[in-house]
């Protein structure tokens, strides 16, 4: 199982993201668009009805129907699958996978055309790419930080009992 990612993402980040996410459901005349961790956890989301209500398990699923096909492309011999297509009478939804990080979920119906879906989808992944390695980078940065605080507080907590009167 995919471990939760602990970045943590600015509002001027999550904008940005949002923005890309609807510009993304705009242009495919997509009913829902997601952003999600490899392990399904939501970072973003745009549309409405049932799906927005449900975008944590919705999340979960796709996360886990993404993994599971990661273990099929073994037992085909492949390294991996980039995306997965899962066709429905009314909806389909398209997830790419970004940086082996995380998975951009587009929900559409069937007057969509998937190839359409698969370029646009790429295109916004790769801008999406730029702002996650930015964050990712920064998170680290932050919790070096938070960790440095820390080990140094303990450290001299631990002096304060050695040498107490």
């Amino acid at each position: 199982m995919e471990q939760l990612s602990n970045l943590v993402i600015a509002d001027k980040e999550l904008l940005a993201i949002s923005g890309m996410l609807a510009k993304l459901m705009q242009d495919t005349s997509a009913s829902y668009v997601m952003l999600l961790d490899k392990s399904g956890q939501v970072i973003a989301t745009q549309g409405q009805g049932n799906l927005q209500r449900d975008s944590t398990a919705l999340g979960a699923l796709l996360a886990g129907a993404f993994s599971s096909s990661r273990h099929v492309a073994e037992l085909l011999g492949e390294s991996d699958f980039k995306a997965i297509f899962q066709q429905g009478v009314h909806e389909s939804i398209y997830t790419s996978l970004i940086a082996d990080q995380w998975l951009l979920v587009t929900v559409f119906d069937k007057l969509t055309h998937i190839g359409l879906v698969k370029v646009l989808a790429k295109k916004v992944s790769d801008e999406l790419l730029r702002i996650l390695e930015r964050v990712r980078t920064d998170s680290s940065r932050i919790r070096e930080k938070v960790v440095n605080v820390q080990f140094r507080t303990s450290i001299e907590d631990s002096i304060d009992l050695l040498f107490r009167e």
